[in-house]
């Protein structure tokens, strides 16, 4: 964000929202003040237009009809020579007097003003003559009719380009309408865009710090820059993150110290458990050998315990090397190392691979492939199978381990994953387990950058998928 607009941010978010609000009604408020006016503008010149329309025409017709009743006037008192003939006559010139100079006003008549202000004398002359006089000067009516014709033809004309003018005006408003609704609209758009970039910025900053907090990937230690609300909850992620850094330090130097302690009374307890099966000291009864059994096979088992503890420690701890790995001398191993089980519960092993070789870390890879092949060996069926593939498949190199057994439960699929959960399915191995085997297993997969999985496509079969950065290209399969 610039420095400009950092100043301009206000250090509140709730005085930030309300200054978006303000701002961005603002120009809307102004949108419809501004219309409202234009709209009366227009309302305004269209009825003074009309109004001076009407009236200019309704004065040419009159003054047409005027013309018409003096002359017939004039005419009768000629012939009458009855006063209020006269009279009457008198009082029409005057109110065509009256209806003239308004027109006139408005209407650029040019030479015809001058010719009517010139007959309008004739024809008030005209009232002081005799009748016989009236008669011999009476035709002066018909120029008077003709320019009174011209007149209103004229003001008609006129206000025809009147009308043509206002009309232009109202276009005119209404263009000046529309540019002003979308200057003012636009600068509603780019303020409201303006305060979204300013609140949604350190959200996505938090968002982003959440998404680093929850892979265990080191967030970004910049202040948020934003209001003064989300700043302190940025502040209060760092120090989340610090601490559950903290606890995680503390967490695995417990797991160190409790792995180291209980190797020395381990140590005791085997050499003695060992002893007495020996029968070092003197012979024993069936009881206390069976005694003795318990014992050898229970440390055992706490000895596997504790190197889980270990392993379980180290993987999260160690540094990754990756490179390329011959599986077969592993795996092979990793069998040797439960042979006595396989043989006491009468699984049969089917091995098949390729020639190629996963990108992988030698001693996790170990781990992985124990912790599998463990798992299916404690949990498969008794007279059972177990099937290893392994081969480059696209774009990674893919080993299965199956076993058959029964199904593990839907709800179970991804709690197995879990440190220290076991499923619901019984173990059928001589120990239970510690509930971390698969936890580590998937732990060294993803500090590998691979990937393990629960396949759950193939009845009668349990089956775990780990997949690894491939090396090399498929060969032959070796039975």
């Amino acid at each position: 964000m610039s420095k400009a607009a950092r100043g301009f941010a206000p250090r509140s978010l709730l005085r930030l929202v309300l200054i978006a609000f303000i701002l961005v009604l603002l120009p809307l408020i102004l949108l419809v003040i501004q219309n409202s006016r234009s709209l009366e503008r227009v309302n305004r010149l269209a009825e003074d237009g009309m109004q001076s329309a009407v009236i200019d025409t309704r004065r040419a017709s009159d003054m047409n009809d005027l013309a018409l009743d003096m002359e017939r006037t004039i005419r009768r008192y000629a012939v009458l020579e009855v006063p209020e003939l006269r009279l009457q006559y008198l009082r029409l010139l005057e109110r065509y007097r009256m209806e003239m100079e308004p027109l006139l006003n408005v209407v650029d008549a040019g030479e015809l003003d001058a010719s009517l202000r010139r007959q309008l004398v004739e024809l008030v002359d005209l009232a002081q003559a005799g009748g016989a006089g009236i008669r011999q000067r009476v035709a002066i009516f018909d120029e008077f009719n003709q320019a009174n014709v011209a007149l209103d033809r004229l003001a008609r004309e006129q206000i025809d380009v009147r009308v043509a003018r206002v009309r232009e005006q109202v276009v005119q408003v209404r263009q000046r309408m529309w540019l002003l609704s979308g200057a003012l609209g636009g600068a509603s758009l780019v303020l409201a865009l303006l305060f979204t970039y300013l609140i949604i910025r350190p959200v996505r900053q938090l968002e982003r710090r959440i998404l680093s907090l929850g892979d265990g990937v080191e967030p970004d230690e910049r202040p948020i820059s934003g209001p003064a609300e989300l700043v302190a909850l940025g502040e209060r992620l760092s120090w989340l993150h610090h601490r559950l850094r903290e606890l995680e330090a503390q967490k695995l130097q417990f797991l160190r110290h409790l792995s180291h302690e209980l190797k020395t009374p381990l140590a005791s307890l085997r050499e003695g458990a060992d002893l007495l099966a020996e029968k070092v000291t003197g012979p024993l009864t069936d009881e206390q050998e069976e005694i003795c059994e318990l014992l050898v096979d229970n440390s055992y088992r706490l000895q596997g315990l504790i190197e889980q503890l270990l392993d379980y420690n180290r993987i999260q701890q160690v540094q990754v090397y990756r490179q390329p790995v011959a599986l077969r001398p592993l795996l092979e191993e990793s069998l040797d190392a439960h042979r006595l089980a396989l043989e006491n519960k009468g699984i049969r092993v089917s091995l098949t691979l390729d020639d190629s070789e996963p990108l992988a870390d030698n001693h996790r890879l170990r781990l992985v492939l124990d912790n599998l092949i463990s798992n299916a060996v404690n949990y498969g069926d008794a007279d059972g199978e177990i099937a290893i593939r392994a081969g480059a498949g696209e774009g990674e190199y893919v080993l299965r381990v199956a076993n058959t057994g029964g199904p593990i439960p839907a709800a179970d699929r991804e709690r197995i994953f879990e440190p220290f959960v076991q499923g619901s399915q019984e173990r059928k191995g001589v120990l239970k387990g510690s509930g971390i085997g698969l936890s580590i297993a998937r732990e060294a997969a993803a500090s590998m950058g691979g990937r393990l999985t629960l396949d759950s496509s193939q009845p009668g079969w349990v089956c775990f998928e780990l997949g690894l950065p491939g090396f090399g290209n498929e060969g032959k399969h070796h039975e």
